[in-house]
């Protein structure tokens, strides 16, 4: 375990790791983006619609506490991406099909929780239920249409000689739902983000027999000064996020964070055609308490709030 003042570091040191982890996310999408060969954009999608699509979320930022320990500051860079071939007929009628992932995490701390590959690759199967034509232009669609169930696993490798006993493959198995409402569109006076998941999941970083299920919510809704410029770019907002699962020592695992923050959202109404594939962007700062556990309580040397703040992005339809 490193010293208090080993964590810390200067502040030229953070800022240089934060700047490192900026740019390996950026040439990581770029990478991507340049992969997709002469891949299209349009509506928010991208690749060779509707047979092969590039999706993915991304975020760079600083975490004061990560939950995790006083004056933990930590850059951290995180990234979960997609490639999805869509069988017939196809993903504009009825979208399902198998999928490649790309993800992982980085930061300028040494927990093995932050520092790995979480998909190096994976490979899944997905299918998006309310897609199906009777169901495509009905009320319930428009409301659950992101609905996603999946299948997958996933090649893990968490960074260093030291930690090459841990779970090297996962098994995840469930449904998630990634819907944005208005975050880039300056005539609303409101937007949110909602993302859902249910899933059973077979190892986590420190048991290859973890053999859980995860119930994980977040929810982020503001308001803003609706077609006034800059002025509607930048927002206030509320944050929830929640997790529950079966194991009721794991206090990090079953909790509720309550909290809020500042964003700036520009309007995408005049986004180039060859930025189409920008789903939503947005840079950010937040603070979240630690509202209530839902099981066993933390010790009271672990801190309870966290100070966040970063670039956040996806591409082609992550959210929905």
């Amino acid at each position: 375990m490193k010293t208090s003042t080993e964590r810390t570091g200067t502040g030229h040191g953070l800022v240089w790791s934060l700047a490192r982890g900026t740019v390996g996310v950026a040439l990581g999408c770029a990478a991507m983006l340049l992969a997709a060969g002469s891949a299209f954009a349009q509506d928010r999608v991208l690749g060779f619609d509707p047979y092969v699509t590039f999706s993915g979320n991304f975020d760079v930022g600083y975490r004061k506490t990560q939950f995790f320990e006083e004056n933990h500051n930590t850059a951290l860079a995180t990234w979960d991406s997609r490639v999805e071939l869509w069988l017939p007929p196809f993903r504009d009628k009825f979208s399902w099909g198998p999928y490649l992932r790309v993800a992982g995490v980085w930061a300028s701390e040494e927990q093995p929780w932050e520092n790995a590959w979480l998909a190096s690759p994976g490979v899944g199967g997905q299918i998006y239920p309310f897609s199906l034509p009777q169901l495509r232009d009905t009320g319930v669609a428009r409301v659950l249409g992101p609905l996603r169930l999946f299948g997958e696993y996933n090649r893990q490798h968490y960074w260093g000689s030291a930690n090459s006993w841990r779970p090297d493959e996962q098994t995840r198995i469930g449904a998630e739902y990634w819907r944005a409402l208005h975050v880039n569109d300056d005539h609303p006076w409101w937007w949110a983000e909602i993302w859902s998941g249910l899933w059973w999941q077979s190892a986590n970083e420190f048991d290859p027999h973890y053999n859980s299920w995860v119930f994980a919510n977040a929810l982020r809704a503001g308001i803003r000064k609706p077609r006034s410029g800059l002025w509607s770019a930048v927002t206030p907002y509320v944050a929830l996020e929640s997790s529950l699962t079966d194991n009721q020592p794991y206090y990090w695992e079953n909790r509720l964070l309550l909290g809020g923050g500042i964003r700036f959202a520009p309007s995408f109404e005049n986004l180039p055609q060859g930025m189409k594939w920008l789903n939503r962007a947005v840079i950010y700062a937040e603070a979240l308490h630690t509202a209530a556990y839902y099981r066993q309580s933390a010790p009271s040397s672990v801190p309870d709030y966290d100070v966040r703040v970063g670039l956040n992005f996806s591409i082609g339809q992550w959210y929905r």
